[in-house]
């Protein structure tokens, strides 16, 4: 597999540029896997966030797929003609997105251990009642209130380290998420909207839970970066 490392070019858009053209001479074809994350910024000379915004951009193209826990695979072979307008607009687009979510796992992992040392009985009610919620959206694949009650247990998190700032500084992630340029992204790969997907993503809010409630400041905070690294 011949790859070229960076020139003098934008980053995340050289290694898009170095997949296609792998796609396009035959190199990769539909269904093939591509290098790991690791192996890839090692091909084309860029660090592994560049790598990571790269793949995010082409998972939004439909170029690739990425299938947790086996990599991430050529979905189909592009027109180069059609493609090559959209290049720069979503890997900007991908840009902040995953910074986005960046962003959010280094804080929230960070205020899970505060509010697993803070968690009071009233909270445990209100986190209670949001994964019943969630539990009920994930059986009737009701994605649109599915998608409510999960940032409903995310700012839970923040209520419950009793902190006003951290509270507002939540709000402000979410209210980001609200935009529709995200919400086409959360769909299409941060929080897909199948049964599955949605039942999974369940399992993974009561883990968390469950060590809030257990005051175990640690293992919240690892389930939390864990939950954010399985999306990434």
């Amino acid at each position: 597999m011949s790859f070229e490392r960076l020139g003098e070019t934008n980053r995340p858009r050289h290694v898009v540029d170095q997949i296609l053209s792998s796609i396009g001479d035959g190199t990769l074809g539909p269904g093939e896997r591509l290098p790991s994350e690791a192996k890839l910024a090692e091909l084309t000379g860029v660090g592994r966030t560049s790598v990571r915004e790269a793949l995010a951009a082409l998972r939004l193209m439909g170029v690739v797929e990425t299938k947790v826990g086996n990599g991430t695979f050529v979905r189909m072979i592009p027109d180069p003609d059609a493609i090559r307008g959209e290049i720069s607009e979503t890997i900007q687009k991908s840009e902040e997105v995953f910074q986005l979510q960046e962003a959010r796992a280094a804080f929230e992992c960070g205020i899970t251990r505060l509010a697993a040392e803070r968690l009071n009985k009233q909270m445990l009610a209100a986190f209670e009642q949001v994964l019943d919620d969630m539990r009920s959206a994930a059986q009737v694949s009701c994605y649109e209130d599915f998608v409510k009650y999960h940032k409903a247990f995310h700012l839970l998190i923040a209520k419950s380290t009793e902190n006003a700032v951290i509270e507002e500084t939540e709000l402000s992630f979410l209210k980001i998420m609200e935009q529709e340029g995200w919400r086409d992204v959360e769909r299409q790969y941060y929080l897909p909207g199948t049964d599955e997907f949605l039942s999974e993503s369940v399992k993974i809010h009561e883990s968390i839970f469950h060590a809030l409630r257990q005051k175990d400041a640690a293992l919240a905070a690892d389930l939390m970066q864990q939950h954010f690294e399985r999306y990434r």
